[in-house]
């Protein structure tokens, strides 16, 4: 079964840096711990090993001719060891000399007659575990020192810094769980102020936006994307339900012309010809509306398939083939259809999205420009550039329409009636779409009742030649 318990993300950050942290403190006490034990170890091996050249150059040498007796070697701070065993042997290991601190040693540890040099740890029932070390030496005798101390003092201290470690990393850890935990808040709070804000959103609600942080960090980057992505949602929406009135106007007159036709020829019976004459009407509606579907399904196969299909393109070719086909057009519409400027060149791109974009927007040059008018073409190759230009004398766009008339049904004011202007607005839809596939931009200069100047731009020409 799955486990649906909610599981906050700052828990599980805290968990694993709790884990993390508890590892590193056991490794790193335990690197210092034993570091530390060897330095003490390291440093009394080195104090007894000096005090033993100590007591053979400087004590030995002064009592050489008294060494048919015990001599008592004198503690003294000079040596840097307290409390400090110190034994001399002869070569037969005879006591010559010793400390008022004696150190019994059974048969095995007197093995050490056979080593040079040698360091061991006994246990003494007086003085617990002693650190011994044993020099051979030839002069002023032939014979070994020992020099030993306890090392009890050693390991107190360090007993006193193991408990003071145990102590002290469970309290470590705390505070660094707790300044863990100050700065997860601070850091998750602009989050769930987005979590905030997202519950809130719906289709009704996209004014909804989120404060951006101070700082310019990977944090504000997130709000900014989530405000962009409410924006974009929202225009979307907008756009949607333009989109939805707008099919549902372009709809609603010829349905409502099909049902008012049907219920005149229902209401009694008529003549041949005013049937013939109600058909004729009923199929320039479905003819409007077999159109309108057209141009959506091919508005949606631009989005679904306009990037799949890329080749080289002759682009004067493509544009003579189009002025070819609505040069009959033209010309029924009583409007001069003129090539003005015609560079060759080759570009690499979806050869029907080009089509399309030059059909679209020389179409409706033609559509909306008056009978007697003249409409200019030029297609120009600049370095790795191409620019496309249709002027029309047509009857203009207003300023305050030019950045609505590439929305989806849009038509300006004076080209809403469809008996004279035929089209659905979708024509220059089309072209934003296939400028957004292309990678192209596009500008419109424009006055009313003077003419429009539509230049497309694209790149990535190549082969140009001038005609």
């Amino acid at each position: 079964m799955l486990n649906n318990r909610k599981t906050s993300l700052k828990t599980i950050v805290i968990f694993w840096l709790g884990v993390f942290f508890v590892g590193m403190l056991i490794v790193f006490n335990s690197v210092f711990y034993f570091t530390l034990k060897y330095s003490f170890y390291d440093k009394l091996q080195s104090s007894l090993l000096l005090t033993a050249d100590t007591i053979k150059d400087n004590f030995l040498k002064r009592h050489h001719k008294t060494f048919n007796r015990v001599i008592l070697i004198p503690q003294s701070e000079r040596y840097g060891i307290y409390p400090l065993i110190s034994v001399v042997y002869n070569k037969k290991l005879k006591v010559i000399a010793t400390t008022t601190f004696k150190l019994k040693l059974n048969k095995g540890n007197m093995i050490f007659h056979k080593f040079p040099q040698t360091f061991f740890i006994v246990n003494s029932p007086k003085y617990g575990r002693v650190l011994v070390y044993t020099k051979r030496i030839n002069t002023p005798l032939k014979g070994f020192i020992l020099v030993a101390t306890p090392l009890s003092n050693i390991e107190s201290k360090l007993d006193d810094i193991l408990l003071k470690m145990v102590l002290l990393t469970p309290l470590f850890l705390l505070i660094l769980l707790v300044g863990v935990n100050i700065i997860l808040n601070r850091i998750l709070n602009p989050i769930k102020e987005i979590t905030k804000v997202a519950n809130k959103i719906s289709v009704g609600e996209l004014n909804q936006t989120i404060p951006l942080p101070k700082h310019n960090d990977e944090i504000r980057e997130l709000v900014t994307s989530f405000n962009s992505m409410v924006l974009r949602l929202q225009n979307g929406i907008e756009m949607m339900e333009r989109f939805n009135s707008d099919v549902s106007h372009e709809l609603k007159t010829p349905l409502t012309v099909l049902k008012g036709e049907i219920d005149i020829a229902l209401r009694k019976e008529r003549s041949v010809e005013h049937y013939k004459h109600i058909l004729e009407i009923m199929l320039k509606e479905v003819n409007y509306l077999i159109e309108l579907v057209n141009e959506m399904l091919f508005l949606t196969k631009l989005e679904n398939e306009g990037r799949k299909k890329i080749e080289l393109v002759q682009v004067d070719d493509s544009l003579f083939n189009v002025l070819s086909q609505l040069s009959k057009k033209a010309k029924e519409f009583g409007v001069k259809l003129t090539l003005t400027h015609l560079d060759s060149c080759e570009i690499e791109t979806n050869s029907t999205l080009l089509q399309t974009l030059f059909i679209n927007l020389i179409d409706n040059a033609i559509k909306y420009t008056p009978k007697g008018g003249k409409i200019d073409v030029s297609l120009r190759c600049q370095n790795d550039k191409l620019l496309f230009i249709v002027e029309d004398e047509g009857i203009g766009i207003a300023k305050e329409e030019i950045s609505k008339i590439m929305d989806r049904f849009y038509r300006t004011e004076e080209s809403r009636n469809r008996d004279e202007v035929k089209g659905f607005g979708l024509g220059l839809s089309i072209v934003k779409k296939c400028l957004e596939i292309l990678d192209g931009k596009i500008s419109f200069k424009s006055e009313l009742n003077r003419g429009t100047r539509v230049e497309v731009e694209l790149k990535n020409v190549k082969n140009v030649m001038k005609m």
